[in-house]
């Protein structure tokens, strides 16, 4: 009974916590994403330590990051999403190594080696994909051009970022794995990726358009039904992705991209309340893995570091606006583009685990990747909300050339 009242209570702190500071950040108008990430770091461990114990906390949270993506998935029409994957895969490779560049200058400040430099430059170039996605749903802009793009930028990204774990396990290994292996290993996640979109459009297109139609008939005497038969559909994926190796919230947006039509509205209807909790913990347990203080006592090249992150998603997110501009006729109004990717999250932590478990970087290293993930996570929006184009209040930065 303590045990049980122990996380009960814990869980009560971080979402006291977090509703206070989402109150104090509705007022100053940022997104209550970063306040959830800010209330998290003061209540957790490193902090206040009014929350020591997160692991079961971060485990149910992690759901809420599947069914983030699951939704976006839905949202978006594949057919369109799938005659712009070049383009996207050409403009994230294009900002990745924007961000890249200053994240290795940023090492070279700290005197870091190249081997350090390039894990730490790399776990610094991955944007949020919960942040910006939470974001977008926050701001109802499913369907704006940019959110699209954005969409895309992070599912690249992602890929990116379980391409560089697959290497990174080399090191892991003590050097043990010989390249025909690590070879292997990269062709096996590649078929592994395939595999899985060839299932989604096989369950979606003759399994699950006709279990959605079945259930619906369900909702007037139990509404559960149908909303388990969703949450279901979305963990399944993720679970099945994971296994692959690649992110469960790889696996969900997949599935939700693959169905389509009136199915996908029911299905986006039924996960939009329980999404909400998931997330809210899922954005405090990351805040609780932020321990600030290794990383203040580097000392001042800490705030010249930060800058050289924060601006080099922005000048990435900026050179991919200009080219979006000229290459896919889109409006001229992409100032604030950039701002969109600078907060970072999810595979920043999972890529500093991976090398901190390695012993390949220390803990004030460790410490600065989640520093940098909480002051991107409040920088961005406010960068976003300076530099928004002036004129008519609208929630979109790029706007199509045509409807």
């Amino acid at each position: 009974m303590a045990g049980d009242t122990g996380f009960l209570l814990e869980l009560g702190i971080l979402t006291v916590s977090a509703l206070a500071l989402g109150l104090l950040f509705v007022k100053v108008r940022l997104p209550i994403v970063s306040a959830q990430v800010l209330a998290g770091m003061i209540v957790g461990p490193f902090v206040l330590g009014l929350v020591v114990d997160q692991t079961l906390i971060s485990e149910v949270s992690s759901i809420g990051v599947v069914l983030l993506l699951f939704i976006l998935g839905l949202e978006l029409d594949p057919v369109e999403f799938r005659k712009s994957a070049k383009q996207i895969v050409f403009l994230t490779f294009v900002e990745v190594t924007i961000a890249l560049g200053f994240g290795l200058v940023a090492s070279f400040l700290l005197g870091l080696n190249l081997l350090l430099s390039v894990i730490f430059a790399m776990t610094t170039s991955i944007s949020s994909t919960a942040i910006l996605g939470k974001i977008i749903l926050e701001r109802r802009t499913f369907q704006a051009q940019e959110s699209k793009l954005l969409v895309g930028l992070m599912v690249t990204e992602d890929i990116i970022a379980v391409g560089f774990l697959i290497v990174l396990s080399t090191f892991i290994s003590g050097g043990t794995i010989t390249p025909a292996e690590q070879l292997s290993k990269v062709l096996v996640t590649g078929i592994g990726g395939v595999a899985l979109v060839v299932v989604a459009y096989v369950v979606a297109r003759y399994f699950a358009l006709y279990a959605i139609d079945y259930l619906s008939s369900y909702e007037v005497e139990s509404e559960e039904i149908p909303s388990l038969f969703a949450l279901a559909l979305g963990i399944i994926f993720g679970v099945l992705a994971g296994y692959l190796g690649y992110s469960p919230g790889m696996g969900a947006f997949i599935i939700g991209l693959s169905i389509r039509g009136k199915q996908s509205r029911f299905l986006y209807e039924k996960l939009t309340t329980v999404k909400d909790i998931f997330l809210v913990l899922f954005f405090v347990s990351m805040g609780s893995l932020i321990d600030p203080f290794p990383a203040i006592a580097l000392g001042l090249p800490i705030m010249v570091v930060l800058a050289l992150l924060i601006g080099g998603k922005f000048v990435g997110g900026l050179a991919v606006s200009r080219l979006v501009r000229t290459r896919l006729g889109i409006g001229a109004q992409a100032t604030s583009f950039g701002a969109w990717l600078v907060p970072r999250g999810e595979f920043s932590f999972v890529i500093g685990q991976y090398a901190l478990a390695a012993g390949l970087i220390d803990t004030s290293i460790f410490s600065l990747i989640g520093l940098t993930v909480l002051i991107t996570a409040i920088a961005g929006p406010l960068l976003q909300r300076l530099l928004q184009p002036s004129g008519p209040a609208t929630d979109h930065i790029l706007h199509p050339a045509r409807d």
